[in-house]
């Protein structure tokens, strides 16, 4: 499968610590969870079927991660942790190892949940979806992008597989040390929900050629009908991805 919307890219498939290295020493810049739902919404708005099959049906993993531990949830955005994750980085059942300093500062600069308020591991209404604060967290506290997206996913979802249900938030168990998992987002046919790798195995990463990164990503957000103050707010991120 090929796509168009994006003119410089290449897929990376394979363990994730492993083919994150790769990507970026080729000079590629992995896609946030934001950058695939803006995608989804070309590829469908464009009606090609070509297209929808390349975003739809297939899972994308992230470059956002999970930080958890305690019952405490963080996603961190464009996270340099998966970034700079390789084959030497401490992991244990699946999971980047972080130490509490890593968790507490990354609770400094994000918004912490408790994971017992959050509705997880069920599939979601469309009204549950754009209420859901992990989803508003994942399309960047973009609450008009999330609405767009969710009427998209459901309607395409019921026209092709009549699911009403769609869009489950699926979370990892807590360990003994403070942990992170990337997000990846799951085809059409599996409901398009979101989770959270376990095990960093059969990741399959979608790389833009870095130069050309912030070009596309203004397009994307300018199709959108947003402003150059927004379109700044949208392409900052990848600017510095540190904690």
């Amino acid at each position: 499968m090929k796509t168009n919307l994006i003119q410089d890219y290449k897929v990376f498939e394979g363990i994730y610590n492993q083919i994150m290295p790769l990507l970026v020493k080729e000079n590629y810049q992995p896609l946030t969870t934001k950058d695939i739902m803006l995608n989804r919404i070309k590829a469908i708005q464009s009606k090609d079927q070509n297209e929808i099959n390349f975003w739809l049906n297939q899972y994308l993993d992230t470059v956002d991660g999970l930080a958890y531990h305690n019952n405490e949830l963080i996603i961190q955005p464009n996270s340099n942790l998966l970034l700079d994750i390789n084959q030497d980085s401490r992991l244990n059942n699946g999971s980047l190892i972080l130490n509490q300093e890593q968790f507490n500062e990354l609770s400094k600069k994000y918004e912490v949940f408790n994971r017992n308020k959050i509705i997880s591991d069920k599939r979601l209404t469309k009204q549950q979806v754009k209420e859901h604060p992990i989803w508003l967290k994942l399309a960047q506290d973009d609450k008009s992008l999330l609405n767009e997206y969710t009427d998209l996913i459901f309607s395409k979802a019921k026209e092709i597989y009549q699911y009403d249900e769609n869009m489950g938030v699926y979370l990892p168990n807590d360990q003994e040390n403070p942990a992170m998992h990337d997000w990846f987002l799951w085809d059409l046919v599996s409901r398009s929900f979101a989770g959270t790798r376990c095990d960093f195995y059969n990741a399959r990463l979608f790389g833009v050629r870095a130069q050309n990164l912030e070009i596309i990503l203004g397009k994307i957000v300018l199709d959108q009908g947003l402003n150059q103050e927004e379109l700044r707010k949208a392409i900052e991120p990848y600017k510095k991805a540190k904690v």
